[in-house]
């Protein structure tokens, strides 16, 4: 029988990781985002989206994943990251 390898994981997402990134966000938001499994990449990738500060990556033929595609959703889905996003 074949042994199959396992897949590596990649580490989990923290709190730090979020803020690290996106800014001081409310604590439900923080949690919302961290339930969602995305990866710091996936992170980075709805973050982009939200921001529209690059190519649509969409018509490049890079939809987000699942993951990152509920992070957007969240982050435009609350004020505070909108105002932050707005200051910079």
């Amino acid at each position: 029988m074949a042994e199959h390898a396992a897949k590596p994981r990649l580490p989990a997402l923290t709190r730090e990781d979020v803020i690290h990134l996106l800014g001081e966000l409310d604590d439900a938001v923080l949690a919302a985002i961290l339930r969602t499994g995305a990866t710091y990449a996936e992170l980075e990738a709805a973050q982009i989206r939200a921001l529209g500060d690059a190519v649509d990556l969409g018509k490049e033929g890079h939809e987000l994943s699942p993951a990152a595609a509920a992070v957007y959703d969240i982050l435009m889905r609350d004020p505070t990251f909108l105002e932050l996003e707005r200051e910079r």
